[in-house]
């Protein structure tokens, strides 16, 4: 019953929304890749991350960040390392905001 109630779609009309996903990754991409050969503070924040998510954490640095108001990794090339952190550290400790 549910299958009857779906509505069959084609290459045609998401071909298009997989093209916005894949330019949407390839910055994101782009954004990791100049984290290599990071500075000292940089390296900690994503040793920090690791730590508290695992081996994808990184992943963590591009996302969204409705607490941030920003992406982590947006915060970071602005010299602001210290509030992601700060919020590292109260994922890691399970401290509420």
């Amino acid at each position: 019953m549910l299958t009857e109630l779906l509505k069959p779609y084609t290459a045609i009309e998401t071909d298009p929304l997989l093209d916005q996903a894949i330019t949407h990754l390839e910055g994101k991409v782009e954004n990791l890749k100049s984290l290599k050969g990071s500075s000292p503070e940089i390296a900690t924040v994503i040793g920090k991350t690791s730590e508290a998510f695992g081996g994808l954490g990184i992943l963590w640095l591009v996302q969204h960040n409705q607490v941030l108001q920003a992406t982590p990794l947006d915060l970071i090339s602005q010299g602001r390392s210290n509030e992601v952190l700060t919020l590292l550290g109260q994922i890691e400790y399970s401290v509420y905001i």
